[in-house]
């Protein structure tokens, strides 16, 4: 009688018990709820005095259904402008996006939701309406993303 062939080198040595399986398929499980759970929090704690809001001004997208990764509905993303802010002893460059959509039905922003940051809304490029078609276009709400090290 002839022996099997010898598994690929690739294989493991052993095969795996079901008790580490089920081990590997907890902790797979309780990462990902992790990371879920914590992305929303950040999105509900967003507020204009986090570090990386320094050139921002406009609304804080997370108050009007979107968040700093997604517009809300019924928006486009718009023009885009850079700032760096300081943070953990470090420049970081922070692209800020605006959300836009039709102005004749802009919604106006919840209060405690609308930033300035160290008085950025008067100055230049941050009082643009950078939307596509600004005559019939307005910015709904800002975010705010972090890039890299200035």
């Amino acid at each position: 009688m002839a022996l099997p062939p010898a598994p690929p080198a690739h294989w493991p040595k052993r095969p795996r018990s079901r008790r580490a399986w089920l081990k590997g398929l907890v902790a797979a499980l309780l990462t990902t709820w992790t990371l879920l759970r914590d992305e929303q929090d950040l999105a509900a704690q967003a507020s204009c005095s986090q570090w990386h809001r320094c050139g921002m001004c406009g609304c804080l997208c997370s108050c009007l259904g979107g968040s700093d990764s997604a517009c809300p509905s019924g928006t486009q993303e718009g023009g885009t402008w850079w700032a760096c802010c300081f943070s953990s002893g470090r420049l970081w460059l922070v692209r800020y996006l605006d959300c836009c959509g039709p102005r004749d039905r802009r919604p106006a922003c919840p209060s405690g939701c609308s930033c300035n940051q160290n008085n950025s809304c008067g100055q230049y490029p941050s009082n643009q309406n950078w939307c596509p078609n600004p005559s019939t276009r307005a910015a709904y709400c800002t975010r705010a993303q972090v890039w890299s090290q200035c």
